[in-house]
């Protein structure tokens, strides 16, 4: 049994199609960021002479930096389609009202004329007054009217609160490319792909939003003999993040994120001597016993130097 040449390009064509109606009516665009990222390097030294410790050619030693890692996204907000509010729209539907005296009080020292919604049944609004006048007066009821109220659109969706695909501001996906380096250390790059929730703040103006996915890193631990020092991880990340929009199609947003890898490297690894990096992942600029943070001048700056990715968005 053989494949269809005609079959095989139908199905591309359907696929090109449905790709560029998503990037047409979803949120899609590109985006450039900068994040200066803690990290713990255990780097195993065999020869080096370049390094004064001794013991540091055969130990190895643990040092904390931070990388400066840039990423490149490519996202599709709004792939599955949501609202910039809690409903879609509405109608006007006829409802019936009577008035009532409020009784004085500090609020209203004279008193007022309050609105109470009734149900009428089956009934008109004439027949019930019509009725309503052949009673004793100490008996009767305030005349009854009717008139017209608008009512929203409900919000359709098994999934409750903000998790509604209708309510909020949609779901998103994309793709990420990292790179950082510390020279003499270790290069690091890797491929991302997530899917998230943004939640809107002021409709169409600031977001806050989540995203979560797989990660597939390569980490180099000498620039020369690359083939000898290198290891490949499978992990995961997620983000949490604010954007806002500044002009048409360009948003700025900050984000802090948490990432780890898996400790046994995959089988196209070769990494001679052992060396290792490692995430540190806080709250930036919090330290791991949170209790311990000082609010100084020290951590406003960290706030903006170590861990908080910073980039601009671009709309296709």
């Amino acid at each position: 049994m053989g494949y269809s040449l005609t079959g095989v390009g139908r199905m591309k064509i359907v696929i090109a199609l449905l790709s560029l109606s998503t990037m047409a009516f979803a949120d899609a665009g590109m985006s450039i960021s900068y994040r200066s990222t803690p990290v713990l390097i255990q780097k195993n030294w065999l020869n080096d002479t370049n390094w004064r410790e001794e013991a540091a050619y055969y130990e190895g030693i643990t040092t904390r930096r931070s990388l400066n890692m840039m990423t490149i996204n490519i996202y599709l907000d709004d792939t599955v389609k949501a609202h910039d509010k809690n409903t879609t729209g509405g109608h006007y539907v006829e409802r019936y009202f009577i008035k009532e005296f409020e009784e004085p009080s500090d609020k209203y020292p004279a008193g007022r004329m309050k609105e109470k919604e009734i149900d009428i049944g089956d009934a008109t609004v004439d027949q019930i007054n019509m009725q309503n006048a052949w009673r004793d007066p100490d008996d009767r009821i305030p005349k009854v009217y009717k008139k017209k109220v608008w009512k929203k659109k409900e919000v359709k969706g098994w999934l409750p609160g903000w998790l509604n695909p209708n309510k909020g501001a949609g779901y998103i996906a994309g793709l990420n490319f990292n790179y950082a380096a510390e020279d003499g250390l270790v290069e690091y790059y890797s491929w991302d792909a997530y899917i998230g929730k943004r939640i809107f703040i002021v409709p169409h103006i600031a977001h806050f939003y989540f995203k979560i996915g797989p990660s597939w890193a390569r980490y180099n631990y000498d620039f020369i003999d690359r083939d000898l020092f290198t290891e490949t991880r499978i992990g995961g990340f997620y983000n949490l993040g604010l954007q806002v929009l500044v002009l048409k199609g360009i948003k700025i947003f900050a984000e802090t994120e948490f990432r780890g890898y898996g400790p046994a490297p995959m089988n196209d690894s070769f990494n001679l001597e052992g060396s290792q990096m490692d995430f540190v992942n806080t709250l930036p600029p919090f330290s791991k016993n949170y209790k311990d943070t000082k609010f100084t001048k020290t951590w406003a700056r960290d706030l903006i130097t170590q861990g908080v990715r910073f980039g601009l968005k671009f709309n296709f």
